[in-house]
């Protein structure tokens, strides 16, 4: 339940081969906060703040008056999201970085992070390692130059 607005939000099965759960994002839209093509979005998708992300746009909270923005993010495909993990810094939930082109209107989201800069082994540790101090959240920060 989204609390100060009584909106409730049913969990459901993102991912039944992984039983990765989610969230049953048709309660948002009937709201009028926001639409996904895919009703139900999965938990923790990863991604890392990104200040060359756009924030969404702006957002109505059902019978507050109030308008939230949702700060862009980076997707691991080096897509733009927007941080869904809280609404308004205050609601919890859970969601990370959602894919902005389903989000809304939808249309491609614009391109971020250094695609093609570490080769097939993921993320370099040299030039874009800042980006894991920006979200804070990294799992192998301060892991870089070791090599086995």
């Amino acid at each position: 339940m989204l609390p100060f607005v009584n909106v409730p939000i049913p969990g459901c099965c993102a991912d039944a081969k992984t039983s990765h759960c989610g969230l049953d994002s048709s309660a948002l839209d009937t709201s009028g906060m926001m639409t996904f093509a895919d009703a139900c979005q999965p938990l923790d998708q990863p991604g890392t703040v990104d200040e060359s992300c756009p924030k969404s746009p702006k957002v109505p909270v059902p019978n507050t008056g109030l308008n939230v923005e949702l700060p862009g993010c980076c997707r691991p495909d080096h897509t733009c999201g927007y941080d869904l993990d809280t609404i308004g810094g205050v609601v919890k939930l859970g969601l990370g970085c959602v894919d902005a082109g389903q989000f809304g209107e939808g249309g491609a989201p614009p391109s971020c992070g250094e695609q093609g800069a570490a080769g097939a082994g993921g993320d370099s540790s040299g030039a874009a390692g800042d980006s894991s101090s920006v979200a804070g959240a990294s799992n192998d920060a301060g892991a870089g130059g070791t090599s086995g």
